[in-house]
This record gives C-alpha cells, sequence and structure tokens, in this order.
C-alpha cells in the first residue's frame, strides 16, 4: 500500500530578513505545505543529534564513567530527546541555514535568506520576494555547504571510527535511551547490541520487520556507521538494505579511516580554492566600508557568454561528496548552472550531474524555475532522476505570496525527497511586512 504523506511546517520562529539600499526592511513569514517534506534540514537535526551523542559518549568514556553515564542515560529517556533536539538545532540547523544559504546561498537571482526553523523537522522552507529592481543586482554568494563537511566530518573521523569510540561504545548508550526510552526494547525483548554486535539484526529480525529501520535508533547509527558515519534516515520503508550489514570491524581499521581522512582533507582544499569565495569576501567588505547590501557580480566573459567555475563539498550518504559547478549567463537568456558531482568511501562510490535555471521567468510578481538531477548510487543500486519546477507569485501590492515546488523522481535516495518514485508537491503562503528604518 503506498502511503501519501501531508506535512505543514509552521515554525515558531522562521524569519527572513533582507535589507534594500533605500533603508526599506522587508520581513517574511510562511507557512508551507507539502506532499513530502523537504528533509534538508531535518536531516542536518538528526545529524547535529548523532554529534551531540557522539560529544556526549566520548566525553564520558574518556571520564571512565560508563556505568554511571548508561544509568543517567536511562532516566533521561524521551525528555533527553526534546534536550537533543533543541540542541541540534543551534548545533547543526542554524549553522546550516546561516551559513549555507544566508552566507553562501549558491541561488543565483535570489537574496540571501536566514530561516531560523527552531521546532520543525519539515525542513528548509521554501521562499519567494519581489523586488523592483534588476536581478541581477542582488547578493550573489555562490558556494554552498562547506560547513557540514567541516562539522561533520571531523565528528565521523575524529571520534566515530577511531577504536576507543567504536560502534561497540555507541550502541550500549543508545539502548539506555538516548533517543528513545529503553523499555520498548524491554517489552519487545530486544536483544542488547553489546551481546553480539556483528548479529544485533539477526538476533531481533523479528521486532525489525514490524518496525521500520528509521525509527530504530540502535540500527540506525549502525546503517550509519556503515556509511560513514552519517546515512539518510528517510528510507524505503522495507529497509532491506539493513539485511546485508557486513561485520562493522572492517569500518574501524585503520585503512578505511585513512581513507575518510584523505578524502576529508580534499575536500577542505577544494573549499578554499572555490572561486567564488571573492563573492563571499567581497560582499562583506562592501557592506561593512559602504553599508551596500545587493551588488552586480563579477565574471568572466567571452563575447555574449559570461561565466564563474566554482568546486565546494558537501556530506552525502556514502561519504564526501566533491562539487563542480560551472554559472553562466548568457545574453537574452535565463542564468543556469550546471555540475558534476562524485564521491562515497572505498567501498561505495556515487556521482552525478544536473543542471538548474534560475528565473526562467521572472516579473514582479511571478517567477518561475527548473532544475534537473541524476543520480547513480552504487550501494542502493539505484540511478535516480529528479525534475523540478518552482512556482511563486506574489498580489500587486507584494503584500502576499504564493509559491511551491513541484517535481517528479525516480526510486532511489536523493537528498531532499522522499525514498519512493512519484510527484512530489510543496506549498507555501508568505506575508511581507515593510517598514522604514527610523
Amino acid at each position: 500500500m503506498k502511503r501519501t504523506f501531508l506535512f505543514i511546517t509552521l515554525s515558531l520562529l522562521n524569519f527572513q530578513v533582507f535589507a534594500q539600499q533605500d533603508s526599506i526592511f522587508t520581513r517574511h513569514y510562511e507557512i508551507q505545505y507539502g506532499t513530502n517534506p523537504n528533509i534538508e534540514s531535518g536531516s542536518q537535526s538528526v545529524i547535529g543529534i548523532s554529534s551531540l551523542i557522539f560529544d556526549q559518549t566520548s566525553l564520558l568514556i574518556k571520564n571512565k564513567v560508563k556505568s554511571k553515564s548508561a544509568n543517567l542515560f536511562a532516566r533521561i529517556g524521551n525528555f533527553g530527546l526534546v534536550q537533543f533536539y533543541f540542541g541540534a538545532q543551534l548545533y547543526a540547523t542554524i549553522p546550516h541555514e546561516y551559513f549555507g544559504h544566508y552566507l553562501r546561498a549558491r541561488e543565483f537571482g535570489v537574496t540571501p535568506k536566514l530561516n531560523l526553523d527552531f521546532p520543525s523537522l519539515g525542513g528548509d522552507n521554501v521562499f519567494i520576494v519581489s523586488q523592483n529592481m534588476p536581478v541581477l543586482q542582488r547578493q550573489m554568494i555562490v558556494a554552498a555547504g562547506p560547513e557540514v563537511t567541516a562539522t561533520i566530518a571531523y565528528h565521523a573521523t575524529q571520534q566515530l571510527y577511531s577504536a576507543e569510540y567504536s560502534p561497540n561504545y555507541l550502541g550500549n548508550y543508545l539502548l539506555a535511551g538516548k533517543i528513545i526510552d529503553q523499555y520498548i526494547y524491554l517489552q519487545n525483548n530486544v536483544k542488547p547490541f553489546l551481546e553480539n554486535p556483528n548479529k544485533y539484526y539477526t538476533q531481533n529480525a523479528e521486532y525489525f520487520s514490524r518496525n521500520p529501520v528509521p525509527n530504530d535508533p540502535v540500527s540506525y547509527v549502525l546503517a550509519l556507521t556503515e556509511s560513514y558515519g552519517y546515512y539518510d534516515a528517510f528510507l524505503d520503508d522495507n529497509a532491506t538494505w539493513v539485511q546485508k550489514l557486513p561485520d562493522m570491524s572492517v569500518y574501524t581499521q585503520n585503512e578505511f579511516i585513512n581513507d575518510q581522512y584523505s578524502r576529508m582533507k580534499y575536500a577542505y582544499l577544494l573549499t578554499a580554492l572555490d572561486p567564488t569565495n571573492l563573492y563571499f569576501i567581497y560582499g562583506t567588505l562592501l557592506y561593512l566600508v559602504k553599508g551596500q547590501t545587493f551588488y552586480k557580480p563579477f565574471m568572466l566573459t567571452v563575447k555574449n557568454v559570461s561565466f564563474m567555475p566554482s568546486v565546494r563539498a558537501n556530506m552525502g550518504e556514502n561519504g564526501i561528496e566533491n562539487y563542480f559547478d560551472m554559472f553562466f549567463r548568457v545574453k537574452k537568456m535565463p542564468a543556469f548552472s550546471v555540475y558534476y558531482r562524485t564521491g562515497g568511501n572505498m567501498f561505495h562510490q556515487t556521482k552525478g550531474f544536473g543542471t538548474e535555471f534560475r528565473n526562467l521567468i521572472l516579473t514582479d510578481r511571478i517567477r518561475i524555475n527548473g532544475q534537473f538531477d541524476y543520480w547513480n548510487n552504487e550501494r542502493t543500486e539505484t540511478n535516480n532522476i529528479n525534475i523540478q519546477t518552482g512556482i511563486g507569485l506574489a498580489d500587486k501590492s507584494n503584500l502576499f505570496s504564493m509559491n511551491g515546488n513541484i517535481g517528479y523522481k525516480s526510486y532511489g535516495n536523493l537528498m531532499g525527497k522522499p525514498f519512493s518514485e512519484g510527484i512530489y508537491v510543496y506549498f507555501g503562503l508568505g506575508m511581507n511586512l515593510q517598514y522604514e528604518k527610523n
């Protein structure tokens, strides 16, 4: 039976602020509704929670208070999840939104955005803002997400894969109730992880057949560990991949650790050499010196074609992914970009390519974008195709706006999209309140 998921995102603190040179400020408030969740920020929250678990676990192990910590986590139960969640928002989601989108937003023709979604697992809210100014005079800072590599890869390589912090330690604390209350396991006679880590799934097959793996934190962490520490939680309902879990010790070997460490250093190098870092530096100095927020981005030009290369790194489900982008502006054509990405670990490789058209149609009250992605994932043996159109509409006064994304994707894993094949729709309502700065 195919399920349809309906999500409404209403954040306690969700705002987007940007400044114009005429001292007019605009606040943008939005409620989002969709047939499937956009899990970009949601996955960042999961990663943040995991990072906090690794931090606390490693701290307690260093202080040699294992038994005391296990009892402590057992008492925390579900209340600890609330604490971890808000901690994760501070640790991962806000840095992702602020540094990944506001300071280094890669969308052409879109103003920088700052979305802080504290209690929402619905994800990164899309938005549409109409402005009566040339689109190419908006601030442009193009490479996205180096903070993901900087924080997550560090924890994965330095804590999760060293011998002291192997999965043998992690599972025990999770069973003690870090994410869900241990009563659920006791009630269902789940065998302890430490009893035999490599047979954890087979010993509890009956329980897992009734409970999808994404709802089980111990098996989830096993899968995360297997694929470089973090794996997309929103998987196929049957989760058949977990039955193929190999001996987990291979992922704590020095060869694997060194390979990931080498990939991480290469990703840092790409991020540092990204030519579009100049946008960030120039834009920041321009604002500090002149107070100017918007500027026309400089690009390389050959006759009627302007272009700008970009290289960046991000975390994927199999490890670090390296992106090679080229942004184009051609006379009498909308701005667009093409990219190629590749990554993985020493066991599984991934690769893909795509193109994105910004502002196929752009007026004061309507905006239409287009996107196509192809993604090959060896681990799940899938070839993903994603086709998406973004539409934004605003009323004559620009007080209210409607926006949404309509797309189709094939079966398989693709960040920010459901695992299954089908059509997905996001719909948002926005309201812009303007006031003059005193």
